[in-house]
């Protein structure tokens, strides 16, 4: 299994928006906010003492209580914001939190990273809408990186940075991977319906209209029947199911979310 190629790009726009930051917001995903915290992110924020908040984003995808878990363990180590970009959700919170942490600083620059699809750049559109932010290129910025004008001294760095340092297959349950893309997408489909089977079988039940069994591969069959995905012969399309399955997870119609 290779890692995905551009992980070497990704891993230096990740590393330059935190050299450049001194507020750094990692974008999560609130289904799987612990999965979608990123190591590397934080150990480079920490070594680097820059403060760092993470965004739970997606918030509107799961339910209150489960929200409330999720903060209670990630705020043993950061502060946290929970946000919708989609429904509007924390924007004023995380502003209020950007603009506490920016007291006293002539120039404050806020860089947002996060997994690929965790929606960094819904979280940097929604900030950007909330204030009249004129985008101008500064000194210092490579080219096509822009700072975007949130607040008198508070600045945004326009570059959604990512780090992808896992195979594939990690990636593609993290919902952080084109599903068209791999090469096996059935056997991570597989592992996607084995957690969601631990966590909530229902949301399959709900998306699907099945009664989910406790056989992964077995419920991946029942699905692709249901969708009447078929190969010639008549056989389960199982690849053609696991990839609608993935993209189905990928955009929040599977009610599934675990710590």
């Amino acid at each position: 299994m290779e890692k995905p190629r551009e992980w070497l790009r990704e891993k230096s726009i990740a590393k330059k928006v935190l050299t450049e930051s001194n507020i750094v917001l990692e974008v999560v995903d609130s289904r799987i906010p612990l999965l979608t915290r990123n190591s590397v992110v934080e150990s480079l924020a920490k070594e680097r003492n820059k403060s760092l908040i993470v965004v739970l984003n997606k918030a509107d995808l799961v339910p209150k209580e489960f929200l409330d878990k999720a903060i209670s363990e990630i705020e043993k180590d950061f502060p946290v914001v929970v946000f919708s970009a989609h429904k509007n959700i924390g924007v004023k919170n995380l502003l209020e939190k950007i603009k506490d942490l920016s007291k006293d600083k002539p120039i404050v620059k806020v860089g947002v990273l996060g997994y690929p699809n965790v929606g960094k750049s819904s979280v940097i559109n929604t900030l950007k809408k909330k204030k009249v932010a004129t985008t101008s290129p500064k000194p210092g910025m490579t080219v096509g990186e822009k700072l975007v004008k949130l607040d008198e001294n508070i600045y945004l760095i326009d570059t959604p940075g990512i780090i992808t340092l896992e195979f594939q297959e990690d990636l593609a349950l993290k919902g952080s991977y084109i599903p068209d893309k791999l090469q096996n997408p059935a056997d991570v489909a597989v592992k996607l319906i084995e957690k969601i089977i631990q966590n909530r079988k229902e949301a399959l039940e709900e998306s699907y209209k099945i009664k989910v069994s406790q056989d992964p591969l077995e419920t991946l069959e029942l699905i692709g029947k249901k969708l009447n995905y078929k190969v010639s012969g008549g056989e389960v399309d199982y690849d053609r199911t696991a990839k609608k399955i993935l993209w189905d997870w990928i955009k929040g119609h599977i009610k599934a979310y675990w710590l």
